[in-house]
């Protein structure tokens, strides 16, 4: 199996108890999970750059304000590749988008054209229906941090 290391930076959209996800599904495995919306640290960028980047390009969204809550390092798997990842964690809220805001949950569209669907979904709740969260320790720290 092939190894990656990379930096990410990603945002955790905030609506009341909820938050953003993408779907993300390994087209090697079939296997789903959910991911907060981000991305790649590109060389020269601090995660913040890159996290407001990354929310532009995917989503249309221009961040007005984010809150860092720290750093993860986990590994995750897909398209058979393990990925060793830092993910920087940074807090906005669904006031910087009128679509967000209204409850919506916009299609984020990946650099190489990849569509995903979002969805909001609870930090409070863990149910064995819905897929696992990227990184692991997410909501845990969710939980801690906004309770």
């Amino acid at each position: 199996m092939e190894t990656e290391t990379r930096q990410a930076a990603l945002c955790i959209i905030r609506r009341d108890d909820k938050f953003l996800v993408s779907e993300i599904i390994d087209p090697q495995t079939g296997g789903l999970l959910h991911r907060p919306p981000g991305g790649g640290v590109e060389k020269g960028e601090s995660p913040e750059e890159a996290v407001r980047r990354e929310l532009q390009e995917e989503l249309g969204i221009r961040l007005t304000h984010v809150q860092p809550l720290g750093a993860v390092d986990h590994i995750w798997h897909l398209k058979g590749r393990e990925i060793h990842e830092r993910a920087w964690l940074f807090l906005a809220s669904a006031l910087d988008d009128p679509r967000l805001s209204r409850g919506e949950t916009p299609e984020l569209i990946e650099a190489d054209a990849e569509r995903l669907r979002t969805l909001s979904r609870s930090w409070n709740v863990e149910s064995e229906e819905l897929p696992p969260i990227c990184p692991s320790t997410l909501l845990g720290l969710l939980r801690e941090l906004l309770g």
